[in-house]
């Protein structure tokens, strides 16, 4: 590892905790700040989400014995199916992350598929994962802000997000952006994380875990469902469905189980409360020794804390990481 590469991580830790806690006297932009606060989180979380998620960086409604992998590929693909992507249809996928759910789609549909990406390094990452799968012919990787998205008026026929649209602090925006993009009849699927009726506003509790789930994964203004859905029809689109995926899982298997080491495998050991603390002692350890560059024990601990809260959130019902909102455009 380069001099360059350790050096930044800490950086990123560095850059993050100010945009999380900008001086009273600042007069950024705050579009443009909290952009920037994304983007390195992303920059911190990056190797971890890879180590524990592999390429889809998301949750998904489980089956009873289903592997990960495998509930991963039947949601991603249930996406494709539920806006009848087919071969030659531009679509763009919001917020890809490192490519995972892109290339599913792209393969199990034939489509056309641009991924748009406020990070850098991650985008970089799905440029090799698009080669990988031989899809440079219907892929492409895109870097930009989706709330300014470098695209023309009328570009798509379709998009879809899995988990990104919670980390802007204007949701509005956002799905007007998402409405300029698609034509006429374009139509969306956007799975978010939103907070559930079951929140009380009042309780402590539920405020602390909230908050929790909000600091510790840049997601700065958490929707309820009735605001999320409210965002999609300001925006100008018309409601198709609208489904909260968790609420509809069977209790068996919910999907929060994944952090609490309930799949028997091991490659989800990453993933357990016992595997997050041995990879985050592990993690100190090798920072001390100067193997991994500093910043990364405190990273391993940002995400020890949202693990925990998302499970909290989870257990309380409060807190859905998969409200799918299925709209369109007006032809």
């Amino acid at each position: 590892m380069s001099m360059a590469s350790r050096s930044d991580l800490s950086a990123a830790l560095d850059d993050y905790r100010g945009l999380r806690n900008p001086p009273a006297s600042s007069s950024r932009d705050g579009a443009r700040s909290h952009s920037a606060l994304v983007s390195r989180y992303y920059d911190i979380v990056t190797p971890f989400y890879e180590y524990a998620w592999g390429n889809s960086f998301h949750f998904s409604p489980r089956r009873v014995g289903e592997r990960l992998a495998d509930a991963h590929r039947r949601h991603e693909e249930g996406v494709a199916r539920l806006l009848d992507l087919r071969p030659g249809m531009r679509v763009v996928d919001v917020g890809c992350g490192v490519g995972g759910p892109l290339v599913t789609i792209a393969r199990a549909s034939g489509a056309t598929v641009t991924g748009l990406n406020i990070n850098a390094r991650q985008i970089a990452i799905a440029e090799r994962l698009v080669r990988k799968a031989g899809l440079e012919g219907t892929c492409r990787l895109v870097l930009g802000d989706f709330t300014d998205a470098p695209f023309d008026p009328g570009q798509f026929e379709a998009a879809y997000s899995f988990e990104a649209i919670c980390h802007t602090e204007d949701t509005d925006l956002a799905f007007r952006e998402l409405f300029r993009l698609l034509r006429p009849g374009g139509e969306i699927a956007i799975v978010d994380w939103c907070l559930t009726g079951r929140l009380d506003a009042t309780d402590a509790t539920h405020r602390d875990v909230r908050d929790r789930i909000e600091i510790g994964n840049a997601t700065p203004d958490l929707q309820t469902l009735e605001e999320q859905l409210a965002a999609v029809r300001s925006a100008g689109f018309e409601v198709l469905s609208s489904t909260d995926q968790a609420a509809q899982s069977d209790p068996r298997a919910p999907w929060y189980g994944p952090l609490q080491g309930r799949d028997r495998s091991l490659s989800s050991l990453a993933r357990s409360p016992a595997g997050r603390r041995f990879t985050a002692a592990f993690t100190r350890a090798l920072e001390r020794c100067r193997i991994l560059p500093k910043g990364s024990a405190a990273a391993a601990e940002i995400l020890n804390v949202a693990a925990d809260a998302l499970v909290e959130g989870g257990e309380l019902g409060i807190f859905t990481p998969s409200f799918l909102v299925h709209a369109r455009k007006p032809a």
